[in-house]
């Protein structure tokens, strides 16, 4: 499946990185590409616009290494970061916990082909093997972790919305950025296919119909 994937750089550090990821011909092989020549937010708002006139599948926007804020309010969502099988979501500042995740789990489930998803909120090396992500509360504390844990590395990506929107945390994860916005597009689109059309309930539980239809009459004998 190849895909169109919105490219905004939003300084001379981003544009610098994508003409170098560009070099890579393999790149034209999975996704066609638009460049937004703005800076900054305008970059990120012109990319927005263009994905919700269904001109591109997803965005891939490009900033300095560490910076968190790729957003602009119209696309926030929960912050999450990936790399290699590991998965970290930070709850967002003022929502409830419980929300947020079940928000995970969806996103799990539909984005990442986990059907029965395993969350923690322990930031541990021992944990990264057996849960399928981790949700913490202390954003600089969990995402420290992380930047330890991968040497630095890694793609930062904003659940809970319909727009793709993955951005590297350093010039080496451009690359995963760009194969990860694809892998989460076919992923939807394998969950919302299988789920568009459910099979009726098969099993019908007759002690529960005959609680909710009245009985009938019983027959009329014209002897009596």
């Amino acid at each position: 499946m190849k895909i169109c994937i919105g490219f905004a750089a939003c300084d001379d550090w981003g544009k610098g990185i994508l003409e170098k990821a560009f070099e890579d011909i393999l790149l034209d092989e999975i996704a066609d590409k638009k460049i937004y020549e703005s800076s900054g937010d305008d970059a990120v708002n012109e990319a927005y616009d263009d994905w919700e006139a269904g001109n591109t599948d997803a965005i891939v926007v490009v900033q300095p290494e560490g910076c968190r804020n790729m957003n602009p309010a119209q696309l926030r969502g929960m912050d999450m970061l990936l790399w290699d099988g590991l998965r970290m979501a930070f709850v967002t500042e003022g929502e409830d916990v419980e929300e947020q995740e079940a928000m995970l789990r969806e996103t799990l489930r539909r984005e990442f082909d986990i059907d029965n998803p395993r969350i923690t909120d322990k930031v541990d090396e021992e944990n990264l093997t057996v849960y399928d992500a981790i949700l913490v509360k202390d954003c600089v504390a969990g995402m420290n972790e992380f930047m330890r844990l991968t040497e630095n590395r890694g793609v930062a990506y904003t659940t809970g919305r319909e727009l793709i929107c993955t951005s590297p945390m350093n010039e080496q994860s451009l690359h995963e950025c760009i194969y990860m916005a694809k892998d989460i597009l076919a992923a939807r689109k394998r969950w919302d296919d299988a789920h568009a059309n459910p099979l009726p309930k098969l099993y019908v539980d007759k002690r529960e119909d005959n609680r909710r239809q009245p009985k009938p009459f019983p027959p009329f004998n014209e002897e009596q």
